[in-house]
C-alpha cells in the first residue's frame, strides 16, 4: 500500500512536470510563430521595395 502511494505521488509529480513543460513549449512555439510572421512581413516589404526600385531604374 505504501509503495502504491509513493508511485501515485511520483506519477502526479511527473504529470505536473509534463504539463509545465508542455505549456512552456506551447508558449515558445507561439513566440516563434509571431517572430516568423514578423520576418515574413519584413521580407515581403523588402522585396516590394526592391521591385519598386528596379521598376524606377528600368524606366529611367
Amino acid at each position: 500500500m505504501m509503495s502504491q502511494n509513493r508511485a501515485d505521488i511520483k506519477d502526479r509529480i511527473r504529470g505536473e512536470l509534463d504539463y509545465r513543460v508542455n505549456v512552456k513549449a506551447e508558449t515558445e512555439i507561439a513566440d516563434l510563430h509571431a517572430k516568423l510572421d514578423e520576418l515574413r512581413t519584413d521580407l515581403m516589404h523588402a522585396i516590394d521595395l526592391a521591385a519598386r526600385h528596379n521598376s524606377a531604374t528600368d524606366i529611367s
